[in-house]
């Protein structure tokens, strides 16, 4: 048995065994988008404003707006008043 059938009849399985309908929303919607947009690219659809402001967040450092916990403690202790 080819490995897409296998696969097909692992998940219609699956699917048929559940009765949540939460989680067989999410699996249609991922279905769904994963078919109509099969071959695209997200970027593909941004202007070229957005595009530059992508390609210059994407080429910050990790750190940029990072804080120490210290830092973090010190900006909400004022949220922990009672």
């Amino acid at each position: 048995m080819p490995a897409v059938d296998k696969l097909k009849k692992e998940l219609a399985k699956l699917i048929e065994e559940t009765n949540d309908a939460e989680l067989l929303s999410l699996v249609k919607e991922d279905m769904a988008f994963y078919k109509t947009s099969k071959g695209a690219d997200i970027t593909d659809s941004l202007s070229d404003k957005q595009a530059k402001e992508l390609e210059k967040l994407a080429s910050e450092p990790d750190e940029k707006d990072t804080m120490t916990l210290k830092e973090f403690n010190k900006a909400t202790d004022k949220w922990r008043m009672k």
